[in-house]
């Protein structure tokens, strides 16, 4: 998204991917709101499957429901979606360069150096875009700093039996301080289901534990499970997004909705303001982090308030525990909190639903109730 936006703007831009193929390994669930695609014209051929449901269960309880027509999830084929950014970037200029891990990356008074392992010649450039995901050595060297916590991740993409909708599961004994998914999608005539969960601590064998369940309600044989990819996860921003031409976007700065552990809306956000605030400090040669700080000022204005909302929902999910969970569950089945996440809830934008739940006096009373007890 940077790199097509500055190349559009008529900088030379060179993007340096350490993969030989654009958008492998896969890490990613591959779900965003829907209306991304219209805000960020975002390329809808990548959609595998849009879902207006999902629900939501403690381990093998009862389920509830969530199903609202303006709510809509579209699950990606995250490997073409990131081909086909990757080809925008192409056809607006910018110069894509594959198996180019960076080995080295200084900031000097002119320009910064990058040295790319087995490349020969360093990489000079004007300035630089850190988008290496959740790697924070760079972050480390630079004195960006690094997120304030993490959670670990592990999920499968498998062909499964057809399942009606997304499902999340909630539970310390199933994901703690996190939850478990399956989302559901067709490859073609295929039913596939994503299968994954985040989680505090031992992610590997607790996803085993999630997944050999599902398999084996579905009528697959656990063993026939692909590995799990497992992947740590940034929880809150890292301490500053800018240096001396400098600037960090999506994970690498860590942009992560820190309730659902979703990072590519705020990726391509964060890309898109980058791209406008260094395009403005190229044309006046001004590449210092005063300079840059106009991105930090406009990520913190437009997703703060979301970000920090997340943080606060997360530390309170933390303090209620199982016994909490268990009654939120219950007081959404029987006394309309429901209809309340159908007419609140945003799938790119959680802050409002977060504080919707907050006034509704049924919420309070079971939050605080498992609190007390």
């Amino acid at each position: 998204m940077a790199a097509a936006e500055l190349s559009a703007r008529g900088a030379d831009v060179l993007v340096l991917e350490e993969h030989g193929e654009i958008g492998q390994p896969v890490h990613c669930t591959g779900v965003l709101g829907y209306e991304a695609f219209g805000e960020l014209d975002l390329p809808k051929h990548t959609i595998l499957a849009l879902s207006t449901a999902a629900s939501f269960r403690h381990e093998d309880g009862e389920p509830v429901v969530v199903d609202s027509d303006h709510i809509v999830a579209a699950v990606v084929d995250r490997a073409q979606f990131d081909r086909a950014l990757a080809d925008r970037a192409r056809a607006t200029g910018a110069v894509v360069r594959t198996r180019a891990r960076v080995d080295t990356l200084v900031v000097g008074a002119d320009g910064v150096t990058i040295t790319v392992r087995d490349a020969g010649a360093p990489v000079r450039a004007r300035v630089c875009v850190l988008a290496c995901g959740a790697n924070y050595r760079f972050n480390r060297e630079l004195g960006l700093g690094v997120p304030r916590a993490f959670v670990q991740t592990a999920q499968v993409e498998m062909p499964f039996p057809a399942q009606p909708r997304i499902e999340v599961r909630l539970g310390r004994d199933v994901a703690p301080g996190g939850f478990a998914w399956s989302v559901p999608f067709h490859r073609g005539d295929t039913p596939y289901i994503r299968l994954g969960l985040f989680c505090e601590s031992d992610a590997a064998r607790r996803f085993g534990k999630y997944a050999g369940r599902r398999a084996r309600d579905a009528g697959v044989d656990p063993a026939s499970l692909p590995e799990a990819r497992l992947k740590m996860l940034p929880l809150g921003p890292v301490r500053h997004t800018v240096g001396d031409r400098i600037v960090a976007v999506g994970d690498a700065a860590g942009m992560v909705k820190p309730t659902t552990g979703g990072g590519i809306y705020y990726s391509l956000i964060s890309g898109r303001l980058a791209a406008q605030v260094i395009a403005d400090a190229l044309a006046l040669n001004r590449l210092q982090a005063r300079d840059l700080r106009a991105y930090e000022e406009r990520w913190r204005a437009m997703l703060g308030p979301d970000i920090r909302a997340g943080l606060a929902f997360r530390a309170l999910a933390a303090r209620i525990g199982d016994r909490g969970i268990r009654a939120l569950v219950e007081v959404a089945r029987v006394d309309g909190i429901v209809p309340l996440l159908k007419e609140t809830a945003d799938f790119n934008w959680h802050r409002r639903a977060a504080l919707a739940l907050l006034r509704h006096p049924a919420f309070r009373r079971a939050v605080l109730g498992s609190l007390w007890s």
